[in-house]
């Protein structure tokens, strides 16, 4: 296992797992937004989420321009397979 001292933090890396921390804090917000007890929490809260997404937006962003982060298009099938799938088990 490297310790601290031996692993060498590229680029990629860091915004990497900036991304990551990203969708950890974006679970995070959106938890305590539905459980705040007053509305004024509740907003709070809801505006932090709001940020967080759009710095994850502009983050993802900025490793995909420079080609770091390239997800890949599902196939069509698969998605209309799952579409399929998931919508006959609202009707129930």
């Amino acid at each position: 296992m490297k310790t601290s001292q031996e692993i060498h933090w590229t680029a990629s890396n860091i915004l990497e797992e900036t991304l990551s921390c990203q969708k950890h804090l974006s679970s995070l917000y959106n938890t305590a937004t539905t459980e705040a007890s007053t509305t004024a929490i509740r907003d709070d809260f809801s505006n932090i989420l709001m940020d967080t997404h759009q710095m994850h937006e502009d983050l993802f962003t900025v490793m995909q321009r420079r080609g770091m982060y390239m997800p890949q298009s599902a196939p069509t099938q698969e998605i209309d397979q799952a579409w399929q799938k998931y919508s006959s088990q609202q009707q129930y």
